[in-house]
């Protein structure tokens, strides 16, 4: 479900994040520390070193990437205080980043490294279930599953960064996979499914122009841009608002909500640039923004103002994930490059 963050445009490039996981059973909500308590990363159960946070589901269970102990990356389900972590190593992700997913019953999607290439998967009840890509595409990944268990990603061929052939794709534990074309151009890939099977992401136009769709009763819909040529969706709530990035006219990236057959600017914190990631179901967004200095900050967009959520003791931060409640999950960097993942909640952002 989305939350999440992320599919970023076709002309951008893809490098993938990949992880499996042990499942919880018990999802309740991590407590943030008292300040002045024990530190947040003994409390919220992480081990040392780079992390990355992408999703956070209506129970509270985060999903993200660490090194760990042995410098090996690996992927960690975190719930009450306790942490799990994926038995197979993961590719270290940088930016543009690729998420992965958790829905409310616990289900976990992304994909694992196999050999050279990249494997959809699914994580249900402890078993972990390799996903089917369409025929002809050599690998696949998934970028979002809803609370039905529908997932929604990628099958392509090629390197995984830079792909030769790109299709959105359905996946499906027990059936085919599903193609869900493009909008006249050779690439698709799909960023996130709500509840009601509407699906959002990126597809080429006939002019192989990269473009924010949504599909809908069979239909893929070209949401438009903000004025530029190119843009990209990469969530959508229940009540069917999507947020996403586009180009302007001048070339100047934006976040947008598009909402009633409009798409809208969300603005800036004071910079040049703004992604929206995630979309809860009360219609607030999260993402990120440059300020004035160049620096992204992790952004909360909320009755139609953006909040600039801080970068703990760092230098930038980005937010990719948002439950109903409010809490929002994503990545700070510290002064010395190292990337951690965030919680942020009742006004306070620690570290994992």
């Amino acid at each position: 479900m989305k939350k999440t963050s992320i599919h970023l445009m076709l002309f951008s490039g893809i490098l993938i994040m990949t992880f499996s996981c042990k499942k919880n059973d018990d999802f309740t909500a991590p407590r943030v520390p008292e300040p002045g308590s024990f530190s947040s990363k003994q409390f919220l159960g992480l081990e040392t070193g780079p992390s990355r946070a992408f999703e956070i589901n209506n129970s509270g269970a985060i999903t993200g990437s660490v090194r760990n102990a042995d410098g090996r990356f690996v992927a960690f389900l975190l719930n009450n205080n306790s942490s799990w972590f994926s038995e197979e190593e993961v590719r270290p992700n940088g930016l543009p980043e690729i998420k992965f997913s958790i829905n409310d019953p616990g289900d976990i999607a992304g994909s694992k490294v196999s050999g050279t290439g990249i494997v959809p998967m699914l994580w249900r009840n402890g078993q972990a279930y390799e996903l089917q890509t369409l025929p002809g595409q050599q690998y696949g990944e998934v970028y979002d599953i809803n609370n039905s268990g529908e997932m929604v990603g990628e099958s392509l061929n090629g390197n995984f960064v830079t792909p030769t052939t790109m299709r959105a794709t359905v996946f499906s534990l027990n059936g085919d996979p599903v193609d869900l074309g493009t909008l006249g151009g050779a690439k698709a890939s799909a960023a996130a499914i709500n509840d009601y099977g509407e699906i959002v992401g990126v597809a080429d136009n006939a002019a192989g122009q990269a473009r924010a769709f949504l599909y809908k009763n069979g239909v893929m819909q070209d949401l438009g841009t903000l004025g530029g040529t190119i843009s990209n969706a990469n969530d959508i709530n229940n009540r069917g608002e999507i947020v996403g990035r586009s180009l302007l006219a001048n070339g100047a990236i934006r976040g947008f909500l598009y909402k009633d057959g409009i798409m809208y600017d969300l603005g800036t914190l004071g910079g040049a640039a703004t992604v929206a990631f995630a979309i809860n179901a009360q219609g607030d967004i999260v993402g990120f923004s440059r300020i004035s200095t160049g620096q992204a900050h992790a952004f909360l967009y909320k009755d139609g103002i953006m909040h600039d959520l801080g970068t703990l003791d760092g230098v930038e931060s980005r937010a990719f994930g948002i439950n109903n409640r409010g809490d929002i999950v994503g990545q700070y960097t510290k002064a010395d490059g190292s990337v951690h993942g965030f919680l942020y909640r009742d006004g306070q952002m620690v570290e994992l």
